[in-house]
């Protein structure tokens, strides 16, 4: 959904919030008792809380196309052509081949020795390009299509300790 809508849509509620309290002020005179409005007050309250929920929903449901995971899911990345078995431990990544070949689907077989670390690509710009955890006593597979060729880093996302920092490996895509 794009801002200005976000906007609309807010304003309108606004309108709408004010005209009802503009209502209940002009019909809540001294003479009104809470027995007498007490219904209507709590037919409004209910409508109006209706109402944000259907807003609330259709503007969170609009918003899902931004998501970036749906875009990944979407578009399929086909039989891997390279397979690279990652082992990660406490504060460095072993990759059983450091070069691939770029523009073809490529499988990281991800698991770890010692505790969770979170393995993530970086383009050679610094973009995060994809990521996946690396558990003890299980294998993550993570399939990614490299566009273009260069030196990409591999980072831990998840902190593993003291010396998590220095824990960095580089990928050569050809």
């Amino acid at each position: 959904m794009h801002p200005l809508s976000v906007w609309w849509v807010l304003l309108a509620l606004g309108v709408v919030w004010t005209a009802v309290w503009g209502w209940v002020l002009l019909h809540a005179g001294p003479g009104s008792s809470y027995e007498a409005t007490a219904p209507i007050v709590r037919r409004v309250r209910r409508s109006l809380f209706v109402l944000f929920l259907v807003m609330f929903g259709a503007v969170f449901t609009a918003s899902l196309r931004a998501y970036p995971y749906f875009r990944f899911r979407s578009r399929s990345f086909g039989t891997p052509v390279a397979t690279v078995e990652v082992q990660a431990s406490q504060w460095s990544w072993t990759l059983s081949q450091t070069e691939v070949p770029a523009g073809v689907p490529v499988e990281f077989a991800v698991t770890s020795q010692d505790v969770n670390h979170g393995f993530a690509i970086y383009a050679p710009e610094g973009e995060l390009l994809t990521q996946v955890q690396a558990m003890p006593g299980y294998t993550n597979r993570l399939v990614y299509r490299f566009a273009a060729p260069g030196s990409y880093t591999i980072r831990c996302l998840e902190y593993c300790g003291v010396f998590h920092h220095i824990m960095l490996a580089t990928l050569t895509v050809r």
